[in-house]
């Protein structure tokens, strides 16, 4: 007989472990899943088990599940929470990227089973303690906060019940897992567009309670094009004041600098600008980095805000058929890419064959 060499080692598989912890094939399933129907102990138990015998799943069989569940009709699974904070009047519905992620998260709630909820926190007789009994009297063990209404917010809720999803950087405390758009990359790009047009003085207008509520990625990501562009520091001072408040200020901005195109995150800046008696483009070009979507004149990065919406839902949903309630112990960031948009406030690119 020939000798045909060592025979490839069986793959471990999830009736083995149920042999070796004397327990239902379909607690291991659950348990592997870190499904909350299982104790705690028995998940730590059979997670030691699956590691001790050299578990790892089945590549192939884990896609034919995941094909099989995107086809089956999607049954009623309970409800999601949209939490808004609305301290101090803030007005979260007249922000177009809000509205956008709260229609990108129902719709993406409602093709993974679940419902999605609006809750405010500061409803006039919301009482200490009786929106956690809310929810769980209404199925509802996943929440997504709506962005803060100001950067370095705290924010006291039982998290141990729940699993949480928010937007951007305002939520300073607790740390929870978070969508935001690409803000420094976005920053980069316009930078990029611009220059590609053959602009050189740029100048930097945002509103600075607008780049703090992203963590000033805005400004870190124009700082950094700047120098790296020059070698020097920016030969004009970042404008950190709302157009809409200070158009006298932009004014006096512009004539005593002179740049030759800004970019910034005032999304009416193209109405704004013409109602100041400014023509665009004519000398000074003017791109946003913050769109909220394409029907405009401006130029810029359109953030895609429902398909963040949908992102944040995809994680949530995740982590509630994993079990994972509570704050993060290593919260992580998932960011979504923006969409260049030509508009009318740039003149057109030079001709050289690169990409941006």
């Amino acid at each position: 007989m020939p000798d045909t060499g060592p025979q490839p080692q069986r793959r471990v598989c999830q009736r083995d472990i149920s042999e070796a912890a004397g327990v239902h094939r379909t607690t291991v399933c659950l348990a592997l899943k870190n499904h909350p129907s299982i104790s705690v102990a028995t998940r730590a138990r059979i997670a030691r088990l699956a590691q001790e015998m050299g578990y790892s799943p089945d590549p192939m069989l884990s896609a034919l599940a995941s094909y099989r569940t995107q086809l089956r009709p999607r049954a009623f699974q309970g409800g999601l929470a949209w939490l808004v904070n609305t301290a101090g009047d803030f007005p979260w519905k007249t922000f177009p990227h809000y509205i956008d992620y709260y229609q990108g998260a129902e719709e993406r709630a409602r093709f993974h089973g679940y419902t999605l909820d609006v809750f405010d926190i500061n409803d006039q007789g919301m009482l200490p303690g009786r929106l956690p009994g809310i929810l769980r009297s209404r199925r509802i063990n996943g929440v997504l906060l709506c962005p803060q209404p100001k950067a370095g917010m705290a924010l006291d809720f039982p998290w141990e019940q729940v699993s949480s999803v928010t937007f951007g950087y305002k939520l300073a405390n607790p740390c929870l897992h978070t969508v935001s758009a690409t803000h420094h990359r976005n920053i980069v790009r316009v930078m990029r567009e611009l220059r590609a047009r053959g602009y050189r003085r740029i100048g930097f207008a945002f509103s600075r309670p607008h780049d703090e509520g992203t963590d000033q990625n805005y400004l870190a990501g124009y700082l950094a094009e700047e120098i790296g562009y020059a070698m020097r520091r920016p030969a004009i001072p970042p404008f950190l004041t709302s157009f809409r408040r200070e158009c006298a200020g932009i004014k006096a901005w512009l004539a005593k600098y002179k740049p030759d195109a800004i970019v910034t995150g005032e999304f009416k800046a193209f109405e704004l600008l013409k109602e100041a008696g400014i023509r665009l483009p004519g000398k000074l070009g003017v791109a946003c980095a913050t769109l909220p979507s394409g029907d405009t004149r401006l130029a810029g990065i359109v953030e895609d805000s429902v398909r963040t919406g949908a992102v944040a839902v995809d994680l949530l949903v995740a982590a509630i058929h994993r079990g994972e309630k509570g704050v993060p112990t290593h919260p992580i960031r998932h960011l979504v890419e923006g969409i260049w948009h030509e508009g009318e406030s740039l003149r057109p690119r030079i001709a050289t064959g690169e990409e941006v």
